[in-house]
């Protein structure tokens, strides 16, 4: 267990500041994470309320941090003076015995095609393998979600297969496309 104070470290890269996120994260997260076409494929929920967001940043990433995972990270713009959040993105244990770990991500709409998944996510898969040493990153994509598959293929992760019907989400069974990148395989 890490101290309750830790947090990941604060990663640049060409246009993006990747950093912890804070309680006062919330307001400005809230629109973008409210917005039922980004969470179109993801696990979560948009969010209904204020309190949904609050419950992200300030609980879901506590505990986080507080097992020294470097997840979730707040994207935020380079250029953005007041640095607010425009997405999440981060590596988490999927299987520390098996020294695998998983990759999420997710960006608000305003901010989709311009690369900035991808550079977020190349900066954290690296900060992962430098500092949590897994031998393996995976990602799951929901089956349909064409840009996700993308930014993992810029990524130079493989396709693994499909698990179908493995997932029970908002009332309907989906597939589950696998993807990973392997250590020797990681661009150091």
């Amino acid at each position: 267990m890490m101290p309750p104070d830790w947090r990941p470290p604060t990663l640049t890269t060409e246009r993006l500041v990747l950093r912890p996120f804070e309680e006062a994260d919330a307001p400005a997260l809230f629109p973008l994470a409210a917005n039922p076409r980004v969470t179109r494929f993801t696990l979560w929920e948009h969010h209904r309320t204020l309190d949904d967001t609050l419950v992200f940043v300030r609980d879901y990433a506590q505990s986080r941090y507080m097992e020294g995972t470097p997840e979730p990270y707040a994207i935020t713009l380079k250029d953005d003076p007041a640095g607010l959040p425009v997405g999440a993105v981060g590596c988490f244990w999927a299987s520390r015995p098996n020294a695998a770990m998983e990759l999420g991500y997710w960006l608000a709409e305003p901010y989709w095609g311009r690369g900035l998944t991808a550079e977020a996510c190349r900066a954290v898969v690296a900060e992962a393998f430098a500092t949590c040493h897994p031998e393996r990153v995976q990602a799951r994509v929901i089956a349909g979600n064409g840009p996700s598959r993308r930014v993992l293929d810029k990524l130079g992760f493989r396709y693994e297969g499909a698990l179908r019907s493995a997932l029970f989400r908002r009332g309907r069974y989906e597939d589950v496309l696998y993807y990973s990148i392997l250590r020797p395989e990681w661009p150091m």
